[in-house]
């Protein structure tokens, strides 16, 4: 009989206790339970390998009976692993970053971590924290999004000590950190090419971001870069502003005073501007696709939800920070592992409004 085996025999001493008041089970009810000792239920839910197969059956029938949760606090103190990755974010609102957290929770879940997500990082000071401290000094590591040439988010990510993997637009600024990007200029060049088959260049318009915007500012230049042979001043028919419908209905509105959103094509920095120039071309009486060509980027759930539907460039959202997650945690795995650059495409998705 080994250790384990005699340590479940001889351990019950007295009645299973019962869980904690307020209902939290502790590992020593569980022990109790199990008639082991605390140090065994430790060494099961820690290395299960060192433990006989009888005890470790008899602690997690007590850990599934009782509906015990491991203290990660505690056990962190211990293994010096949390099993927490640390999400950080320019901003929590919208369907791309809905998107986005869902895919995180869901690739780290299947590799046995939990996330916790801020947008603290993108607002320096706030609630009296540091631009490069995260909220809780709980994770093992942290995937950023790094979307500002400048700014909190990319002086994090230069600082942070951290094992860290970058969602980004410019992997060549972070030589030493895993990233990953995504490829801006595929889609869009797709979606200006696709506008000019039945629109000139002079009447193609991209209403972007604001400057400084690493996704935007890619953007645009792909933009250009299409149509600039046949038309050299495609820069002035960019408009920068946010990735709002407030910005879309405005830059709409001023196009509908001028006269000029009759028999445009619009590609529209992302979908909610994009909605908010239909909803105001609507407004004025014209039709769309037949008046007015519009497209939108990054293919959210929005696009299906308006009729006409909206065409958009797809941008792998969930899939990048997937790769991001595995990435991270394989570095988590093995410290020594070379930093390593991934690049996904965009791609056009055409529907009735293009």
């Amino acid at each position: 009989m080994d250790a384990d085996q005699q340590e479940s025999r001889g351990a019950g001493r007295g009645t299973p206790r019962k869980p904690l008041a307020g209902g939290r089970t502790s590992i020593a009810d569980v022990a109790a339970h199990a008639k082991v000792s605390i140090a065994t239920v430790s060494r099961v839910l820690n290395s299960p390998d060192l433990v006989a197969a009888t005890t470790a059956k008899a602690v997690n029938d007590a850990i599934s009976t009782l509906n015990y949760r491991p203290n990660r606090f505690a056990r962190g103190l211990v293994t010096r692993k949390s099993h927490v990755l640390g999400i950080s974010l320019p901003d929590l609102h919208g369907e791309f970053y809905s998107e986005l957290m869902q895919a995180a929770d869901e690739e780290a879940g299947r590799l046995g971590y939990s996330v916790l997500v801020t947008s603290s990082h993108a607002k320096p000071g706030k609630a009296g924290r540091p631009a490069s401290a995260f909220p809780l000094d709980l994770i093992d590591g942290m995937v950023s999004m790094v979307t500002e040439v400048s700014g909190p988010m990319s002086e994090a990510g230069r600082t942070s000590s951290l094992p860290s993997v970058l969602l980004c637009d410019n992997p060549e600024a972070w030589p030493g950190v895993s990233t990953v990007s995504i490829d801006q200029g595929t889609g869009t060049r797709a979606a200006t090419l696709h506008l000019l088959k039945e629109q000139s260049a002079d009447r193609c318009y991209f209403v972007a971001g604001h400057e400084g915007n690493l996704d935007s500012d890619q953007r645009c230049r792909a933009f250009v870069e299409t149509i600039e042979s046949s038309d050299p001043s495609a820069t002035a028919r960019i408009s920068h502003g946010e990735f709002t419908f407030e910005w879309g209905r405005e830059w709409a509105r001023a196009m509908v005073k001028a006269g000029k959103l009759d028999g445009a094509a619009v590609l529209a920095g992302n979908d909610e501007i994009a909605l908010g120039i239909m909803d105001v071309a609507r407004n004025a009486g014209l039709r769309i696709p037949r008046d007015l060509r519009v497209i939108g980027f990054d293919d959210s759930r929005l696009c299906r939800l308006v009729d006409p539907m909206l065409s958009s460039v797809s941008v792998p959202i969930a899939e990048a920070t997937r790769r991001a997650v595995r990435m991270l945690t394989e570095r988590l795995s093995n410290p020594e592992l070379e930093p390593e650059h991934v690049s996904l495409t965009t791609s056009l998705v055409l529907r009735a409004s293009s």
